[in-house]
């Protein structure tokens, strides 16, 4: 217990590991009983709700906030993040997961109470960094987007347990699109902005990194100002910041030469995951603009997956991997198997995206590519998970404290 309760990511990335690895399991589970039936126990809860609270809240919040534990007092030299902190976060994590497993199959109540104990992990965890962020000694704007948007994510999760409890189905339908694009594209986009740079500088001979404060800025508005529209019910207007937002990111990508990391896994992964999001952003345009000229949305849940599984997804796996590997004391190098995980995961977006696309046109091949997706993503995720958290629960390798 010294060892794992000797740095907040140890606990963090381990109550995130638990999440991605019981909550697509139970996905897997679920989208096979709808293809051939299966003798499972009939939910009481509406899958979808609690999906995409387990993915959005349950698995993405540790690893965020494991990472920034981390990384906050390292970017502006402040203080720590206190033990109690992290432990309490980990706990709440954890108590949040055993209880909204329970509540699927036994109702709303005890899933709703799961929700709750997972908004007291967001709101300790975002406490504590507000209180690094307002004692050090320099504040950086990568930190301040994180703090704000983490503050609009601990507040949609308040609101998504409200409308478990009314029930309300607008609010339901609008709280986890209020944390994606306010709160988990903000917070990955920054990480990316401030990261992905000094990265490949690190590793690349000769590479100059760039990244204008104005794209930050530019980038997190557009993102909150999508999501602003959304709430107005002004969804004609949706493909502006999308394609906006598109074009900025993908120009983001290509400025930062991702050919320059060929041969380095631990930093092509990255690049790769970043790939993700002007493609999903491109996606998302294209949903806007046909809603704009036709009154239909395009392209069905493609954008959502390309965001969510491919840009955050394959962000916390090549970035959590890292983190893993050189907190531990090991090298920095990302190993085959790890790499082979890295492109499952790839293939499971790819499936996904395409199930959606096919879906108005071939119902039959939806099912297939859906049922290949989450195949993939388990085949990705699980061997990920069983490899590096055993790293996080024994001491550093080369006898450092940490």
């Amino acid at each position: 217990m010294s060892a794992f309760t000797a740095a907040p990511h140890r606990m963090l990335f381990t109550a995130g590991m638990a999440a991605a690895a019981v909550s697509g399991a139970w996905w897997a589970v679920e989208l096979l009983g709808r293809s051939w039936p299966l003798p499972l126990p009939v939910p009481k809860v509406a899958p979808i709700w609690a999906h995409a609270w387990l993915m959005l809240y349950a698995l993405f919040g540790p690893f965020i906030f494991g990472f920034l534990f981390t990384t906050y007092p390292r970017w502006m030299n402040g203080p720590l993040v206190p033990r109690r902190a992290y432990v309490s976060t980990f706990a709440l994590f954890l108590v949040s997961l055993a209880l909204a497993f329970a509540g699927i199959w036994t109702g709303t109540t005890v899933f709703t109470l799961g929700v709750l104990a997972g908004c007291l992990a967001w709101l300790v965890a975002w406490i504590a960094l507000l209180r690094v962020l307002l004692d050090s000694q320099q504040v950086v704007a990568h930190a301040v987007v994180s703090a704000v948007a983490l503050g609009l994510g601990t507040i949609s999760q308040f609101l998504y347990a409200f409308a478990l409890l009314t029930p309300d189905p607008a609010l339901l339908h609008t709280a986890p699109r209020l944390v994606l694009w306010c709160c988990l594209l903000p917070v990955a986009f920054a990480v990316s902005h401030r990261m992905l740079p000094f990265f490949t500088a690190s590793a690349v001979p000769g590479y100059e990194p760039y990244r204008p404060l104005w794209w930050l800025v530019a980038g997190t508005a557009l993102f909150i100002g999508h999501q602003a529209l959304a709430i107005a019910g002004r969804f004609e207007w949706l493909w502006l910041p999308d394609a906006a937002l598109a074009l900025l990111t993908g120009f983001m990508w290509l400025r930062w030469r991702p050919l320059a990391s060929r041969g380095i896994p631990l930093l092509w992964t990255l690049h790769a995951a970043f790939l993700w999001l002007p493609l999903g952003l491109a996606l998302q345009a294209v949903a806007s603009a046909s809603f704009a000229l036709s009154g239909d949305w395009l392209v069905g849940r493609a954008p959502l997956h390309a965001l969510g599984m491919g840009f955050l997804g394959s962000l916390v796996l090549a970035m959590v991997t890292r983190v893993t590997l050189g907190h531990s004391g090991r090298p920095l190098a990302m190993d085959r198997l790890t790499v082979g995980l890295f492109l499952a995961l790839q293939l499971a977006v790819l499936a996904r995206v395409g199930s959606e696309l096919a879906l108005a046109s071939n119902p039959g091949l939806f099912t297939v590519l859906l049922l290949a997706s989450v195949t993939a993503w388990l085949v990705g995720w699980l061997p990920w998970v069983a490899r590096h958290a055993p790293m996080l629960v024994v001491a550093r390798v080369d006898g450092r404290p940490g």
